[in-house]
């Protein structure tokens, strides 16, 4: 039995954040199309046909899901569909950080709060409840934002958009 417990302590969890996504590539493009979503490259291109990943014109496999380029072709476009998961993972992600930070800093100042009205001596001198605004804005804003929300946004965010893209896939199998 205490064998069983080393083990689970040593086992380290898989995936980003404890997400294995089933599309590996989703995760090396996420970058580069929020690139895209945000204009900082062009429209128009020459992509793979499968992933939609942009291609150089000496490719001959896709870098980044490994189709060869005479078998699935290329398109001069991202659809607006797949940008449309990436941009669901980009929100759901940062909707969870930010919502954390934000927890963080209300938590600091309920503390703030709490000090200054009811603490009592030391503990409830303004300086040490504003040291504590401050620094303990910072420290739990980091922690339930950039920590917990994060490692939550991401699971939550690549489930979202590998549903959609498996729909994607679905759809455009039939067709």
């Amino acid at each position: 039995m205490t064998g069983d417990r080393a083990q689970a302590r040593t086992q380290q969890p898989e995936g980003i954040a404890g997400y294995v996504t089933p599309y590996p590539y989703l995760d090396q493009l996420q970058e580069k199309m929020e690139e895209r979503l945000a204009r900082k490259v062009p429209i128009k291109g020459r992509f793979c046909g499968f992933c939609y990943a942009r291609l150089r014109e000496s490719d001959t496999v896709c870098p980044f899901c490994a189709s060869a380029i005479e078998t699935v072709g290329t398109v001069d476009e991202i659809p607006q569909d797949v940008l449309k998961a990436y941009k669901t993972k980009q929100k759901t992600e940062g909707l969870w950080v930010h919502s954390g930070a934000f927890s963080g800093l209300l938590l600091a100042m309920a503390l703030f709060l709490l000090m200054v009205v009811w603490g009592p001596g030391l503990l409830g001198h303004p300086a040490l409840a504003f040291a504590v605004l401050i620094g303990g804005g910072y420290v739990f804003a980091q922690l339930f934002g950039t920590f917990l929300g994060a490692q939550i946004g991401y699971r939550k965010g690549a489930r979202k958009r590998d549903a959609l893209w498996a729909r994607w896939l679905e759809e455009h199998r039939q067709s």
